[in-house]
């Protein structure tokens, strides 16, 4: 199994940084319509909305933090 496996099945052996777990999710999230959600449970559909924008303000965040340690660098 390489670094980038997205298997189900088995035992996960590989090492993830964070932000690889977060896109991760978001893959498996994307093929979820924010309409279909909302048909099922409000509760649910804000819940999803949530965790979305958590998920893309944590990965912002982390691009920028990347961005500012390489012009300290420079």
């Amino acid at each position: 199994m390489n670094e980038y496996s997205t298997s189900v099945i088995g035992p996960k052996d590989d090492y993830f940084r964070e932000y690889e777990k977060l896109r991760f999710l978001q893959k498996n999230l994307a093929g979820f319509k924010l309409e279909d959600v909302d048909e099922y449970s409000v509760a649910i559909g804000k819940l999803y909305r949530w965790i979305l924008f958590a998920m893309e303000i944590r990965i912002e965040d982390i691009r920028q933090r990347r961005e500012h340690k390489e012009d300290l660098r420079k």
